[in-house]
């Protein structure tokens, strides 16, 4: 039997002008028809069939055969994809934000695919496929991507948004282990107060149990906000280190030497002052010097410094707007 990758279903949103690429796994037979061309593979194991970058543009409808079974993939758009990463603040929902209920608002241009995460809890799941922004469900997006996609959106440009996130993970999670422990530094385990945390926060969990799910699919821009979780000194230390190697390692693993990274600065947090929260603010602003196509957005002037989650997301989101116009 093969299969294809659930990320690839109706109302999807690709990556313009980046290779186009399709991927799943099984046994079998697999072919893609798009826009008249049709492209086969035989699947062991994995499968990939990749074309060539499209413009900006849609509605397109893609045939898919898998063994001797057809269906078809309607409504799908080339726009700008979006992947969200990072813990809790970027998981944090625009239902918790400051956003009144009543400015809620729908935009057909945006478009939202969850990867499943490790625990229950979230609103959407792959299997919802790709979800067009509603004022019915506005509440459950990441309310900085809720704010940057509308930003950003516009009727000949889709955004699509790829939620990708875990809250109370740290950044050694999220990379294949061996790039995880660059510079031969492991974590301690911080978190056994919660029988979750122990088991997301191993060097390359969330890489195999989120990232590996979505890979080689295109980007155009990776959102990071993370960090708190590493606020140790030792981590602190080190944490543009371990920048270096994530952006490395997810540029390697999607094919992707140019996907660009805008990282989200730490807000500045009472209970948190000292000097391991204030090392990572500056390491993280030090990436964007330090590091090719990235961009560091400054949070600290903005947020209510006696919560770790500010909730200010607006006015964070319009500064990456400004970045990514």
């Amino acid at each position: 039997m093969v299969t294809l990758n659930p990320i690839f279903a109706s109302d999807m949103i690709m990556q313009a002008k980046k290779p186009v690429r399709f991927f799943g796994c099984g046994h079998g037979t697999v072919a893609i028809t798009l826009n008249g061309e049709r492209r086969e593979s035989v699947a062991n194991g994995q499968w990939l069939i990749e074309f060539e970058p499209f413009n900006y543009g849609g509605p397109y409808d893609i045939l898919v055969e898998l063994d001797k079974t057809f269906f078809t993939l309607k409504n799908v758009y080339f726009g700008d994809v979006i992947l969200l990463g990072g813990q809790s603040n970027m998981q944090f929902k625009l239902r918790e934000s400051s956003e009144e209920k009543e400015n809620y608002k729908a935009n057909d241009n945006v478009r939202l695919f969850t990867v499943d995460r490790m625990e229950s809890g979230e609103s959407f799941s792959s299997r919802d496929g790709w979800i067009p922004l509603t004022v019915e469900n506005a509440p459950n997006f990441s309310a900085i991507g809720y704010y940057v996609a509308q930003g950003l959106a516009k009727a000949e440009r889709k955004i699509g948004l790829v939620a990708c996130y875990q809250g109370a993970s740290v950044i050694q999670s999220w990379m294949p282990r061996v790039d995880a422990l660059v510079p031969e530094f492991k974590i301690e385990n911080r978190f056994a107060d919660h029988e979750w945390f122990p088991i997301w926060n191993d060097d390359g969990v969330l890489w195999e149990h989120m990232m590996e799910k979505i890979i080689p699919f295109a980007f155009n821009t990776v959102l990071w906000y993370q960090g708190e979780s590493n606020a140790s000194v030792d981590e602190s230390n080190i944490y543009l280190e371990f920048l270096r190697a994530l952006i490395s390692s997810w540029r390697r693993e999607f094919k992707n030497d140019n996907m660009r990274f805008v990282i989200i600065q730490l807000a500045d947090h009472l209970d948190r002052a000292g000097y391991a929260w204030e090392k990572i603010q500056s390491e993280q602003l030090r990436a964007q010097d330090e590091i090719p196509l990235v961009n560091t957005v400054i949070c600290r002037d903005v947020c209510d410094n006696i919560d770790i989650h500010p909730k200010e997301k607006d006015i964070l989101s319009q500064r990456i707007v400004d970045i990514l116009k």
